[in-house]
């Protein structure tokens, strides 16, 4: 028996002794079988609540439409007649075939098809009156269990319900379980650390989702744990994530090596990392959990590719938020979507959360109806981000301007200001880019006169800073796609004989910057012939962002 089965079931017992309506958004029924049946038949001692017996007890099967025995889950043939929930119901809220003098414990299962239904809230309204009135046994309790997030209980019901929800196991009891399965030979020297990794990988999970992984990942690895025992149970908590439709779980080999410039960031990082590698470590010594980073600044300057490194430098999943599917269309919708994702996301911890272009939820808008349903999200988003206690590290990456009150410094661990590359961090940059190219046995291409990088960045630059990243790698994808065009037309008229290599030059680079000079986003700038009279030029979105650094005062993700 976990001490967090031992913490369930006794929220359990306070629900029966205080409450009309228990919710359990849960999956996993034997859980909440083995807890009703630890309070009414402990293995030690009497009864926990007294007066209460299996005979109390109604298990209803919503997908079914019949009341089962509670101990054998076969059709109750004396309650046969009950079959019908609403009907169930209103006899139990008015004694009517339950005498008063005895409790009734309704356990209603597959709940989510009845949430909505007016009858039953109706019904449950009705006994939660009845219960306040005294005219049920102060025992009765109807438990509902379903799978539907609390955000979805109507508010009909809601004011009336007390919510119990199973928490996750912890490392310890993950350890424990673990401890049942040996490690394989080859992996002996490295045993304590290979099961850190392990129990680090199924954190988040329940106990029965944990033993269900172990079980498929074990019998292909011949009953032993091992590496490949750690990677089949992270693709498995990444089905499991999968499910939620609204986190997506994103597979990054990314690494802060191949990230250019950022030098500030990937350091203050790098420090953040070292306390999700030492997790029990940190929670022993009560060291505060990081919150996470909000990283605003030009588009194509890498703050995505930082996000993808960061779960990399800390060893946990990358969970990506998107927006565009957090966004409802009917009332209610979004803000329900908004606490899936975040719960999904702290039953997948330890992880680092993704939410890219995040001023797309939480910037200002012109509607006041759309302004109401901003704040709202916003105030549960920040709400979570104070009082969440699990290791979800938050990466939120923005390219526009926010709402004040979400970029105040105390938010996130830190609000970083991305701009645009200076010289050396487009040379860095550059070398990044041209790895991919220059590394590749017996390649077509020769860079061999590319000797000074410096001198082939020199005019990647605009009018506000130098090229972004992503403009860099279209430099460089645009001269290899060039030479590439050139080096095939040269095989077909050798007739299949291979040419010599293409050699790549300076003046390759400088057609292709002389190309894209135009488009880069360092040139956007607010054009004063797109307005008339005395009005100011609107600005552009790099304009906006510069703005707000100058008022904010951000920290910077570059040293100058």
């Amino acid at each position: 028996m976990t001490n967090e089965f031992v913490k369930f079931k006794n929220q359990m017992t306070t629900a029966l002794l205080s409450s009309p309506i228990v919710y359990v958004p849960h999956f996993h029924h034997k859980l909440i079988d083995d807890a009703l049946t630890g309070i009414i038949a402990p293995s030690q001692g009497r009864c926990v609540v007294e007066g209460l017996s299996f005979d109390d007890l109604v298990e209803f099967d919503c997908g079914q439409n019949r009341v089962l025995d509670f101990k054998t889950k076969a059709l109750d043939t004396y309650m046969a007649s009950n079959n019908n929930l609403v009907q169930l119901l209103k006899d139990v809220a008015t004694c009517k075939g339950f005498p008063a003098s005895r409790p009734v414990v309704v356990l209603l299962k597959n709940f989510s098809t009845y949430l909505q239904q007016p009858e039953v809230q109706s019904m449950l309204a009705l006994f939660a009156a009845q219960y306040e009135r005294q005219r049920v046994h102060a025992l009765s309790t109807v438990i509902i269990v379903s799978q539907q997030p609390v955000s979805m209980l109507p508010p009909e019901v809601s004011r009336y319900v007390s919510v119990i929800q199973p928490a996750a196991p912890s490392e310890e009891e993950i350890m424990q379980l673990l401890s049942r399965w040996p490690v394989s030979a080859r992996h002996i020297n490295e045993e304590a650390e290979m099961r850190r990794d392990l129990c680090r990988t199924l954190q988040g999970l329940q106990m029965y989702e944990i033993r269900q992984i172990m079980r498929s990942a074990l019998t292909r690895t011949g009953e032993h744990i091992s590496a490949i025992t750690k990677q089949l149970a992270l693709e498995e908590k990444k089905n499991i994530v999968r499910k939620s439709g609204i986190i997506e779980v994103v597979d990054t080999d990314v690494n802060f090596s191949q990230v250019g410039g950022l030098s500030v960031l990937k350091y203050d990082l790098e420090r953040k990392g070292n306390i999700f590698k030492h997790l029990s470590l940190a929670q022993e010594n009560h060291v505060p959990l990081p919150k996470g980073v909000l990283i605003i600044g030009m588009p194509g300057c890498g703050k995505s590719m930082i996000a993808k490194s960061i779960a990399h430098e800390f060893g946990v999943s990358l969970l990506r938020l998107d927006i565009n599917r957090l966004m409802g269309m009917y009332v209610g919708q979004s803000e329900a979507n908004l606490r899936q994702a975040l719960a999904t996301a702290e039953a997948a911890h330890p992880c680092v959360l993704w939410i890219d272009e995040i001023e797309k939820a939480f910037h200002g808008s012109n509607g006041q109806q759309s302004d109401m349903l901003v704040m709202r999200l916003m105030g549960h988003f920040l709400t979570w981000m104070q009082e969440r206690r699990t290791p979800v590290f938050i990466v939120a990456t923005a390219n526009d301007v926010m709402r004040p009150e979400f970029m105040r410094k105390g938010r996130f661990d830190e609000v970083y200001f991305v701009d645009f590359p200076t010289h050396k961090e487009r040379i860095q940059i550059l070398r990044k880019k041209l790895e991919r190219f220059t590394e590749v046995p017996d390649s077509i291409f020769d860079f061999s006169d590319l000797t000074d990088y410096g001198l082939l960045v020199d005019g990647m630059k605009g009018h506000y800073g130098g090229f972004s990243g992503a403009e860099i790698e279209s430099v460089v994808n645009m001269v290899v796609e060039r030479k590439f065009m050139d080096y095939v037309n040269k095989l077909k008229e050798s007739g299949g004989e291979r040419p010599p290599k293409e050699k790549i030059t300076k003046n390759d680079f400088a057609l292709a910057v002389q190309a894209i000079q135009p488009a880069v986003m360092a040139n956007q700038v607010s054009n004063p012939n797109n307005n008339s009279g005395d009005q100011k030029p609107e600005p552009t979105n790099i304009e906006r962002i510069l703005k707000m650094q100058e008022t904010y005062h951000f920290k910077r993700a570059s040293r100058k």
